[in-house]
């Protein structure tokens, strides 16, 4: 029997990082969707599915020049994608590399994941992540989002440390809502250090408005004004 073929050096960069997500000890009311399935709520191997689904996405961004960072995935978006601002709508359908890994009939949509994926539209520059890749929600109620604490918030830093020094090293991070840029500006220390740790120049972080709660609007025109996409993203 031949050999596997030995992997490149940024798939063995993915594969690490995906580890460090699924072996991730996390506090009640967080949910590890890398790790685990929920025996109501997702389909058989979901995690497995989910883990999948973000190793085919990084693949496809290599060299990413932008880097929007929300704050935790969402149940109707990300819980079930593995990916940030996606859903199962516009993500996963007939056709696309990419699972569906909810148990429910069809397909979840969030509003805010449809908003993001339309003014980023099939570019291959901007990659998509959370501060807290795990979802928070309310204890007992697994279909719900709550803001991480500051525990939780900890061990995500040093997930997104990771991610920014060794999966988006040159990218420009745009922080996607108050909440992600106050926890970005708080620990701006450590992911500065991280950055330079491998040889990467450390840029502010910009920010942009969430799509949610009536933000849409400001949303688009202010990513549109970073990523020059001008009219492209009306």
């Amino acid at each position: 029997m031949s050999e596997a073929a030995p992997q490149k050096p940024r798939e063995e960069t993915i594969e690490k990082f995906i580890a460090r997500l699924r072996r991730a000890e996390l506090p009640d009311g967080a949910f590890n969707l890398y790790a685990h399935n929920h025996p109501e709520h997702d389909a058989r191997a979901g995690a497995a599915k989910r883990r999948e689904n973000l190793r085919r996405y990084l693949k496809a961004l290599p060299e990413p020049r932008f880097a929007l960072v929300g704050l935790c995935p969402g149940y109707r978006g990300a819980r079930f994608t593995g990916i940030a601002f996606t859903d199962e709508v516009h993500l996963c359908w007939p056709g696309t590399l990419f699972d569906r890994t909810s148990a429910r009939a069809e397909p979840w949509r969030e509003r805010s994941a449809s908003c993001v994926m339309d003014v980023i539209g099939g570019r291959t520059d901007i990659v998509c992540w959370n501060v807290v890749p795990w979802h928070c929600h309310e204890i007992g109620n697994p279909l719900s989002n709550t803001d991480p604490g500051t525990g939780l918030l900890e061990l995500g830093v040093g997930e997104l440390e990771f991610f920014l020094s060794r999966l988006a090293p040159h990218a420009q991070v745009i922080a996607v809502g108050q909440l992600a840029r106050d926890t970005i500006d708080r620990f701006a220390g450590r992911l500065a250090a991280a950055r330079r740790s491998v040889g990467a120049q450390h840029v502010a972080p910009l920010h942009v408005r969430h799509p949610a709660h009536g933000g849409e609007a400001e949303f688009r025109a202010g990513l549109a004004k970073f990523l020059n996409l001008g009219n492209d993203a009306e």
